[in-house]
């Protein structure tokens, strides 16, 4: 006699695929499966567990990397380029920078068969946390990798959402994923691709200098109708500010993941987000401008800077940090004795900064 069918819920379905899934946000090991080259000096390295479990993400979120380059520990934060809808890989996308120790390290050393350890995916600039119908990707060089796993994630889901993305890069030569973006545009017809070279010669035929407001508008005409998710080097984000500034857009429509590390001078975004809220980092000379909800330990990852954690709920004091200004509203769950509150130390997991705060860091 046959055996009876036993349907298979979608409850059970559901079970299974999170006893299959990745214990996010923890540090562990992965294994680089395969290295491809995006440009000249644009690498994206493919990494996947060795149990085969499936990786959990949001997409715009980041990896932290734990290295031990010539016997020293050194970590940095990469956007994860891949989308949460191929949860089998596990994606970074590496320009080369001139005197960048781990970029160059990962160019030169990473390759398929290696192990490295990550931490996270973590990070509040993702699509599941900010979500709107009519986003605007606007990226400028490696910027381009977080918004690169929201268009994916968007498109691998077939998506009725109203969709216009704008690369800036110096050269056609520098713009990472060109063909693939070209192709999803040709596909869906909700989705609008737009470059911009600032160094371009007359072999270019597209938008050309550097963005300003005007062409902005050009670009997205509708501008005031959509959320923007930015990214990219800081002078390229403070031109961005300054534009959206002019402009007019509400704080609510515009999200911002910064890349680059320390800024020099005051962002001008004072008049289009109301109560902007950042934390300088005093020893390091880094500076992140923070999303709704971050915390100061968000903030230090975003910058590629490394504060011990281990409960990440206020408990356990592994992350306390020294506030050299500013405020903090502070979850503390007794991480805190009160002499270390007295001397000034805060807990980076638990803290969201009330305006501009300073760490000794």
């Amino acid at each position: 006699m046959m055996n009876a069918h036993i349907p298979f819920s979608t409850a059970d379905f559901a079970l299974a695929m999170r006893q299959r899934q990745w214990a996010e946000s923890a540090r562990q090991f992965v294994r680089c499966r395969r290295v491809i080259d995006e440009t000249h000096d644009v690498r994206t390295f493919v990494f996947s567990t060795a149990s085969g479990h499936m990786f959990s993400f949001s997409a715009g979120q980041y990896l932290i990397l734990h290295l031990t380059i010539d016997g020293a520990t050194v970590t940095r934060s990469y956007s994860v380029s891949s989308p949460p809808t191929r949860p089998l890989d596990l994606q970074i996308t590496v320009k080369r920078v001139k005197g960048g120790l781990v970029s160059n390290w990962l160019h030169d050393n990473l390759r398929p068969g290696h192990d490295i350890e990550i931490e996270g995916p973590v990070g509040r600039f993702n699509f599941d946390d900010l979500p709107c119908e009519k986003p605007l990707f606007l990226s400028g060089g490696s910027g381009i990798t977080p918004v690169m796993s929201m268009l994916r994630a968007l498109t691998d889901r077939a998506s009725g959402h109203d969709i216009r993305f704008i690369h800036c890069a110096r050269t056609a030569d520098d713009i990472a994923f060109r063909a693939e973006l070209e192709a999803l545009a040709a596909r869906f017809s909700n989705v609008n691709v737009s470059f911009i070279c600032s160094q371009e010669g007359s072999v270019w035929q597209g938008p050309k200098g550097r963005i300003d407001g005007p062409m902005l508008l050009r670009l997205a005409p509708d501008l005031h109708q959509r959320t923007s998710y930015v990214c990219g080097p800081e002078p390229f984000m403070q031109t961005v500010r300054t534009c959206v500034a002019e402009i007019g857009i509400a704080p609510s429509q515009y999200h911002e993941e910064s890349f680059g590390g320390a800024v020099g001078n005051s962002m001008p975004l004072r008049s289009a987000v109301a109560g902007v809220k950042r934390v300088r980092f005093a020893r390091s000379g880094a500076e992140h401008l923070c999303a709704p909800e971050e915390t100061l330990l968000d903030a230090a990852r975003n910058c590629g800077l490394h504060i011990p954690t281990a409960c990440q709920q206020g408990i356990c004091g592994t992350c306390r940090t020294v506030k050299l200004s500013g405020e903090v509203a502070m979850d503390d769950l007794g991480g805190l004795s009160l002499e270390e509150k007295a001397a000034g130390y805060v807990l980076a997991c638990c803290s969201r900064p009330q305006g501009t705060v300073c760490l000794d860091l």
